[in-house]
C-alpha cells in the first residue's frame, strides 16, 4: 500500500547525500591529478563513493514508487536523482582510468579541469541544499545556475585548449589518446553538473 503522507525529508536527504558524494569524489580526482599519490587507492575510493550514490538513487526510486504524494513533481525527482548520479559516474570513469592507463605526465589543463569540476560540484551541492525552501532562495538559485554555466564553459575551453596543445606538440600518441578520454570524462562531468542545474531551474519555475 502506498503512503498517503509524503515523507519529504527522505527525498531531500538522498539528494543532499548524492551531491555530497559528488563533491568528495571530485575532490579526490583533483588530488589524483596533482601527482605523487597512490592513485590506485584513490580510484577505489571514488568507486566506493559511486556505489554509495547508486544505492541512494535506488532508495530514492523505491521511495518514489511507494509514495502517493511527493514534495516535487515525480519526473523531477527521478531526473534529479539520475542527474546527480551521472556526475558521480563520469567522475569515477575519469578517476579509474588514471591508474588503469598508467599515465605518466599529467597536463596542467587536467589539474585545472579537475579543479573546475570540484567547484562545479560544490555549487550543485549548494543548489540542492536550497530545494527544501526554494521559494525563499529563488535569486540565490538563479545566481548558482549562472555560476555553474560559467564553470561548464570554462571546462569546455580547458578541454579544447589541452587537446589542441597536445596535438600541436606531438609526443607519445598513446599518452595523447589516454588523456583525450580522461579529459572528456572530466569535462563531461561538468556538463552533468549543468544538467542538474537546469533541472533545478525547471523545478524553481514550476514551484514559484
Amino acid at each position: 500500500m502506498k503512503s498517503i503522507i509524503p515523507q519529504d525529508d527522505l527525498f531531500y536527504e538522498n539528494f543532499d547525500r548524492i551531491a555530497e558524494l559528488s563533491v568528495e569524489a571530485a575532490g579526490i580526482l583533483k588530488t589524483m591529478v596533482t601527482g605523487g599519490q597512490d592513485n590506485d587507492a584513490l580510484a577505489r575510493k571514488v568507486k566506493s563513493l559511486e556505489h554509495e550514490a547508486d544505492e541512494a538513487v535506488h532508495a530514492t526510486m523505491e521511495h518514489l514508487h511507494r509514495t502517493f504524494v511527493t514534495p516535487l513533481d515525480r519526473s523531477d525527482i527521478r531526473h534529479l536523482a539520475m542527474g546527480l548520479d551521472n556526475i558521480l559516474d563520469l567522475t569515477d570513469a575519469a578517476a579509474s582510468r588514471i591508474p588503469q592507463y598508467g599515465v605518466r605526465v599529467i597536463p596542467d589543463e587536467a589539474r585545472q579541469l579537475a579543479l573546475v569540476l570540484h567547484q562545479s560540484t560544490q555549487e550543485v551541492q549548494k543548489m540542492v541544499g536550497l530545494l527544501r525552501r526554494l521559494n525563499q532562495h529563488v535569486e540565490q538559485l538563479k545566481g548558482l545556475a549562472v555560476e555553474i554555466d560559467r564553470l561548464e564553459n570554462e571546462a569546455d575551453l580547458l578541454r579544447r585548449t589541452a587537446m589542441a596543445r597536445l596535438f600541436r606538440e606531438g609526443g607519445d600518441v598513446l599518452e595523447l589518446i589516454k588523456w583525450k578520454e580522461i579529459l572528456e570524462y572530466i569535462e563531461g562531468a561538468t556538463d552533468r553538473c549543468e544538467d542538474v542545474s537546469d533541472i533545478v531551474e525547471g523545478i524553481v519555475l514550476e514551484n514559484t
